[in-house]
C-alpha cells in the first residue's frame, strides 16, 4: 500500500494526465489506472475498436466523445481521492480537483 505523500503524489500525477488530455495522455492515464480499453469504450459509449483509434491518434473524437472520455478517466481517480481520504464522494473532491486545475503545470 502507497503511504500518503505517494499515494497525493500518483493523485496528483493522474490529474495532470487528465489535465493534458490529448490521447496519447489519456491512454497512459488509463494504463495507470489498470483500466482496460473495453471498460472505458462502454463508459464512453463508443466501441472499443473505436477508443483504439482515439488512442492511436488515427481518428480524433468530436469535441462531447472527448470530454466523455475524460470525465469517464476522471471519475475513477475520483474514487481513488475518495479512498486516500476516506470520505464518500463529495465536496472535498470538487474542491480537491477545483484546486489541482489550478495548478501550473
Amino acid at each position: 500500500m502507497l503511504d500518503e505523500y505517494s499515494s497525493v503524489q500518483r493523485i496528483e500525477s493522474l490529474i495532470r494526465l487528465v489535465k493534458k488530455g490529448d490521447p496519447a495522455s489519456l491512454t497512459q492515464l488509463r494504463q495507470k489506472l489498470g483500466i482496460g480499453r473495453e471498460e472505458i469504450a462502454i463508459k464512453a459509449g463508443v466501441s472499443e475498436s473505436q477508443l483504439r483509434h482515439w488512442e492511436l491518434g488515427e481518428q480524433q473524437p468530436s469535441s462531447i466523445q472527448h470530454t466523455s472520455w475524460k470525465l469517464r478517466l476522471s471519475d475513477y481517480i475520483d474514487e481513488e481521492i475518495s479512498e486516500l481520504l476516506g470520505m464518500d464522494k463529495g465536496e472535498i473532491i470538487n474542491q480537491l480537483w477545483e484546486i489541482m486545475w489550478r495548478l501550473n503545470d
